[in-house]
């Protein structure tokens, strides 16, 4: 699970200061402030550890990526050449590892790890790497501190914290920089484990992170399948019924609210489409016997007919691939979601709380899947929800984190909602959800104004 995110001027981020994260992490505010900007470097990171050819120090992206944010000048804050682009990302690791080869002592055991980058534009307004350090620790705890940096391109530098201290250089092989942010170059002569292992395990963290846009595709009436089972519903949620087959062809099932036996995953979609009001039954079939196109059905209500998902309103075509995304997810997970609420009511919006909530409380197996969910929203219906569940019990403050993004002049800023165990809000941001009450008092204001008008034009005319 991510613990800590921070970005330096990147896009409206000028420094975003250590952005803690938890099992559920919320970002709301203004728009066109940058909360995007948090997750779509997080994409971009997840896509250069993935590619498999062409390796890239940082690679943007172009028409065919995950995501595609123009050159590396164009994501600089103010488009600030004289300063580096920097991140720091940290996660727990699933489970406890042991680094191999580290100087002369045995091997170190390892729980968490963070990843500090530095990246600076050359002559040519490319990215050059400037430093990587990798700092591992176990149950809170420094173990060991790895750094290469390009003003010192010959060696790395060793600093074991634990069991005992030792700091040490490594000669390098070769003074060419790494190709890729987290790869630290190799040493000479020297085929060292807890490189590679300190390289591998931030390929797989990245590899866990998923997003789903904003904009979701649209209902269609009908899906393909050919029997892959997708790594995620897909950028634009284009995967979700793929995903569902993929699931139920796994056999896979989870618990999908708490007090609740595990159950097969469609069961498991179909049960939240009914908490939610949105339909009584659902189902993904084939279109015919051995066909690989299929239809999404569903029933509005008890006494409704089955019909397509196609005929039906566009907000459950939105809220689907939610949905599926949240519970599809493998355990350990990271789910980014961009304004789920969209095109949906009210009432729906609340319900999404509740989803999440059972999406990181969830297991399967009669295990925890540990997924972490992360979202930027705008519903304040959502976060009364939220905050309902909060003080109830049902999810315990901990386990939760707010943030409210905002702009101050040019610059975008962050602030950290203080939420208690009785779900309340201590430093309530102005204007969070918009100015409610001037409305409302400028509205009375108003009609007040136009039945003396009113009255008054009566009198002229009697």
């Amino acid at each position: 699970m991510l613990t800590s995110w921070r970005v330096k001027n990147f896009k409206a981020w000028r420094d975003s200061g250590a952005i803690q994260l938890a099992p559920l992490t919320v970002f709301f505010g203004e728009n066109s402030v940058g909360k995007s900007s948090l997750g779509q470097l997080l994409l971009a990171l997840k896509q250069t550890a993935a590619a498999s050819t062409s390796p890239q120090l940082l690679h943007f992206g172009d028409a065919q990526s995950l995501i595609d944010l123009g050159s590396f000048a164009q994501n600089l804050h103010h488009g600030n050449l004289s300063e580096p682009l920097s991140f720091e990302l940290q996660w727990q690791l699933p489970q406890v590892i042991h680094l191999q080869g580290v100087a002369q002592q045995s091997a170190i055991a390892v729980d968490a790890l963070r990843l500090d980058v530095s990246i600076v534009a050359d002559a040519d307004q490319q990215p050059r790497l400037q430093s990587i350090c990798y700092t591992a620790s176990h149950q809170d705890q420094v173990q060991l501190r790895v750094t290469y940096n390009s003003e010192q391109p010959d060696a790395l530098q060793v600093q074991v914290e634990q069991p005992q201290v030792q700091s040490y250089s490594l000669a390098l092989a070769d003074v060419a920089s790494p190709t890729r942010f987290y790869q630290l170059p190799a040493v000479q002569q020297l085929d060292l484990e807890f490189m590679q292992a300190l390289a591998a395990q931030t390929e797989s963290v990245l590899a866990d992170v998923h997003a789903l846009a904003a904009l979701r595709d649209g209902p269609k009436r009908r899906y393909t399948w050919t029997g892959a089972a997708p790594e995620s519903v897909g950028r634009a949620g284009q995967d979700a019924a793929a995903a569902i087959l993929a699931a139920t062809a796994q056999q896979r099932h989870l618990q999908f609210a708490a007090g609740q036996p595990e159950q097969p995953f469609a069961q498991g979609i179909a049960y939240w489409l009914q908490q939610m009001g949105v339909a009584s039954d659902f189902s993904v079939r084939p279109v015919a016997d051995h066909s690989d196109e299929y239809q999404v059905l569903l029933t509005s209500h008890a006494a409704a007919c089955e019909v397509n998902l196609a005929d039906l309103g566009f907000g459950i075509s939105q809220l689907l691939p939610v949905m599926v995304q949240v519970f599809y997810a493998q355990p350990n997970s990271t789910v980014w979601l961009e304004q789920p609420e969209i095109h949906l009511h009210s009432h729906v919006q609340a319900g999404l709380a509740d989803v999440l909530i059972a999406g990181t409380q969830a297991q399967e197996n009669g295990q925890a899947r540990n997924v972490q969910i992360i979202v930027e929203s705008h519903s304040e219906h959502f976060l009364n929800r939220l905050q309902r569940r909060i003080a109830e019990g049902v999810i315990s403050h901990t386990d939760v984190a707010l943030y409210f993004c905002s702009r101050n002049g040019t610059q975008t800023q962050i602030e950290a909602l203080n939420v208690d165990t009785y779900g309340e809000i201590a430093n309530w941001p102005e204007n969070l959800f918009g100015d409610e009450m001037t409305d409302i008092a400028a509205r009375a204001m108003a009609a007040v104004k136009r039945k003396r008008e009113h009255a008054q034009a009566g009198t002229q005319n009697a």
